[in-house]
């Protein structure tokens, strides 16, 4: 009101009535102004040195700075990067997004590159790498997964995947049916065998299951041919022998953990993800691959409960001394 009377004052003395906020009143019309660097995301090394100015981000974990710049140019450019240029900004991204703290960032990314490759156990590895610190019940992870396994029925990864989750809530029959899915696509696989077998020695240690020897003795089946497709390895051996220590078999697992303590491990390359950089001094230490020590714990406390104390003394001196 107030305006409105100055305004009919002015009017009636004769002068131009001029508000101080008339600029916004009267706004002027948007000029456009063209972008400095027109074809900066056209060319391709310009391209090339935003990948590499990325990379040298992630590497000084500056992760923040890095996202925003690999979405901006998934953003502007999405229709003129090339496939291998789109797919290398959408590892880097998926690499932020499981070195953040929320890695809900980079979830799409992965997922996009799940999308291209849906057979690549690589790209699964990258997306679970990602989803595994996300809460289980994220509604777009559950309905990608269920998308991926409906419209890819044989493809493994996302059942084995559905089949880890309900393993950390602890419900393994959920878990078993899953794993035995996968079973039925690639029953030659080692790491399909020995989550089969983990899973259903776990139901079999459930209150209301009343064939527990008979579940026992499955699950013992596929960690025994886990342990015939690994060629009587090192970590198959463990696992073995951790199985029937917790069900109880302490005869048998010390007899598998000795096994263990007589095999020499050679140590292998760490799996890598696409775009990831490891640490070169990580990779020369020595016996990260080599589970003695490991079997050896185990195998003391067996000792020790039964009485055999100084046999317990003296496995943790012989291989879990420093």
């Amino acid at each position: 009101m107030l305006k409105e009377a100055k305004k009919a004052a002015a009017l009636a003395a004769g002068a131009d009535w001029k508000s101080d906020d008339s600029d916004s009143e009267f706004p002027e019309e948007h000029v456009y102004r063209e972008p400095p660097l027109p074809d900066l995301l056209k060319d391709e090394e310009h391209l090339c040195l935003i990948v590499d100015l990325c990379k040298a981000l992630i590497s000084l974990q500056r992760y923040w700075d890095a996202l925003e710049i690999i979405n901006l140019c998934l953003k502007l450019a999405s229709s003129t990067l090339s496939v291998e240029k789109k797919e290398e900004l959408q590892a880097l991204g998926a690499q932020v997004g499981y070195n953040i703290a929320d890695p809900i960032h980079g979830f799409d990314c992965a997922r996009s590159i799940v999308g291209q490759h849906p057979y690549s156990f690589a790209a699964w590895n990258c997306y679970y790498k990602v989803i595994s610190r996300l809460d289980n019940r994220h509604s777009k992870h559950s309905k990608f997964l269920s998308h991926m396994r409906a419209k890819h029925k044989d493809c493994i990864p996302p059942i084995i995947i559905a089949g880890h989750q309900f393993t950390t809530i602890s419900h393994h029959q959920d878990a078993a049916r899953e794993y035995l899915e996968a079973y039925k696509l690639m029953p030659d696989n080692q790491l399909i065998n020995l989550c089969v077998g983990s899973a259903i020695v776990n139901v079999a240690l459930g209150f209301r299951l009343l064939n527990k020897h008979q579940c026992v003795l499955q699950g013992m089946a596929f960690l025994h041919n886990n342990l015939r497709l690994s060629g009587n390895s090192q970590e198959a051996l463990f696992n073995f022998g951790r199985a029937c220590h917790h069900v109880g078999l302490v005869s048998e697992a010390a007899i598998y953990y000795q096994r263990v303590l007589d095999t020499h491990e050679d140590d292998y390359p760490i799996p890598k993800l696409p775009n990831e950089n490891l640490d070169p001094v990580e990779n020369r230490k020595p016996g990260y691959c080599d589970l003695r020590r490991e079997a050896a714990y185990n195998l003391h406390l067996i000792y020790k409960n039964s009485g055999a104390h100084d046999l317990a003394r003296q496995i943790l001196k012989d291989y879990c001394t420093v």
